[in-house]
């Protein structure tokens, strides 16, 4: 389990930064946003749940395991 939580830590954080990253382009490029079909919100909203995901998979490591 503590493996699968790691993995989770891990993936999580850089893809937040890629949702933000994409949420820029996408609030730079509106031609890009209406082509696509989504708006730089659900991006930046999807980057907010993959950090708190981050954050509570990291505290979940630091837990001591149940005996």
């Amino acid at each position: 389990m503590s493996k699968v939580r790691s993995i989770v830590h891990e993936l999580s954080w850089p893809l937040g930064v890629i949702c933000i990253a994409l949420s820029i382009v996408l609030r730079l490029l509106p031609t890009l946003q209406m082509k696509l079909a989504v708006s730089p919100r659900g991006g930046l909203l999807m980057a907010a749940v993959l950090f708190l995901c981050a954050l509570a998979t990291g505290e979940a490591e630091k837990t001591p395991p149940c005996p």
